[in-house]
C-alpha cells in the first residue's frame, strides 16, 4: 500500500469515526423526540429537512442537476433508507437507544457477507477477529453483560430495530456499488437519496402520521432540525465521502462506534447507568477499529 493511499485510507477512518459519534447521538435524540413528534412524522421531517439543506447548498454552488434521481438504483437507495428510519423510529417507542444503537450495528455482519458476495471483498483472520470483537463488545455494552435484558418487554421494538439494521446493510452495500460504478459528486448523490427518502416517507407520514392533525411544539421542531442537521447532513457527507476510500465491511466496523456515543448520552440525558462488563465492551470496540483497519 502506498503512502498516499494510505493516508487516503487513515482520512477516511477518521471521517467514519466523526460520523458515527454524530449520528450514535440521533438515537437518544430520538428518543427524546419523540414525546414531541410522532414517529412517522418525526422520520419524514428529518429527511425532508435534510434533503431541502444539501439541495440549497448545491444551488447556492450551481452544481445541483437532478437526473439522478431518473436513476433506479436511487429509488432503491430511498426505499431502503426510508423502510430503515420508519423501523427505528417505531422501535424506539418501544425500546432504549443503547440497545437499537446495539441492534442496528449488528448489520456489519449482513454487510459482511453481502460484500464477499457482490465485491469479491477478501474475509481474513484479522477482519473476523475484528468483527467478533466488535460484535462482542456491542453485546456487553447494551446488556450490561446479561444477555437476558434482550427479552425483557422490549422485544417488539427489539425486532424492528433489528430490521432496521439489515434494510441499512443492504443500503451500505448498494450505496457503495453506486459510488464505484460512476464518477459521481458525493453531495448531489447525498441530496437526491435524502428527496428520494423523504418523497417516500411523505405518505408513510399521511397515512401513519399526524401531519396537519396535531400541531408540532417547538421543542419538536427543535429535536426535528438537530437530527436532521447534526445527525443526518453533517454525518451523511462525511460517510460519503469516507466510502470512496474504504471498504463496505470497515464502514460498518467503524459505524459500531455509534454506540459509544449512544451508550455515553443515554448515561448523561437519560441516566441508564452502565458497569464495568459494559465499559469494557466499549473498550473492545474502539480496539476493532484500527484492527479492521488494518485487514
Amino acid at each position: 500500500m502506498s503512502f498516499a493511499t494510505r493516508r487516503a485510507k487513515d482520512s477516511a477512518i477518521a471521517l467514519l469515526m466523526a460520523s458515527s459519534i454524530l449520528w450514535g447521538s440521533s438515537f437518544v435524540s430520538i428518543k427524546i423526540g419523540l414525546a414531541y413528534v410522532n414517529a412517522y412524522d418525526f422520520a419524514f421531517l428529518r429527511l425532508a429537512a435534510a434533503s431541502a439543506i444539501l439541495v440549497v447548498i448545491l444551488v447556492l454552488h450551481r452544481r445541483l442537476t437532478l437526473n439522478s434521481l431518473k436513476e433506479k438504483s436511487v429509488w432503491a437507495l430511498g426505499l431502503l433508507n426510508g423502510i430503515g428510519f420508519s423501523l427505528q423510529y417505531v422501535g424506539l417507542q418501544f425500546t432504549t437507544p443503547a440497545k437499537t444503537a446495539l441492534l442496528i450495528d449488528m448489520n456489519v455482519i449482513a454487510v459482511a457477507i453481502l460484500s464477499w458476495r457482490f465485491f469479491q471483498e477478501s474475509f481474513g483472520l484479522r477482519k473476523q477477529l475484528a468483527v467478533i470483537m466488535g460484535v462482542l463488545g456491542a453485546v456487553m455494552i447494551t446488556t450490561n453483560g446479561d444477555l437476558s435484558t434482550l427479552t425483557h418487554g422490549e422485544f417488539l421494538g427489539d425486532v424492528l430495530v433489528l430490521f432496521a439494521g439489515l434494510a441499512w446493510a443492504v443500503f451500505i452495500v448498494l450505496h457503495k456499488r453506486v459510488l464505484s460504478s460512476n464518477d459521481r459528486n458525493v453531495i448531489e448523490l447525498s441530496a437526491v437519496v435524502m428527496t428520494a427518502t423523504a418523497l417516500l416517507l411523505f405518505p408513510v407520514a399521511l397515512l401513519f402520521g399526524k401531519l396537519g392533525v396535531q400541531a408540532i411544539p417547538i421543542e419538536g421542531w427543535g429535536w426535528v432540525a438537530y437530527t436532521a442537521i447534526v445527525c443526518q447532513v453533517v454525518p451523511y457527507a462525511l460517510w460519503v465521502f469516507a466510502l470512496k476510500s474504504v471498504t463496505a465491511t470497515i464502514a460498518s466496523v467503524v459505524g459500531m462506534l455509534e454506540i459509544v456515543a449512544a451508550m455515553i448520552l443515554s448515561s448523561l440525558l437519560l441516566a441508564e447507568s452502565y458497569n464495568a462488563v459494559t465499559l469494557l465492551g466499549a473498550g473492545l470496540i474502539l480496539l476493532s477499529i484500527p484492527a479492521v483497519a488494518e485487514s
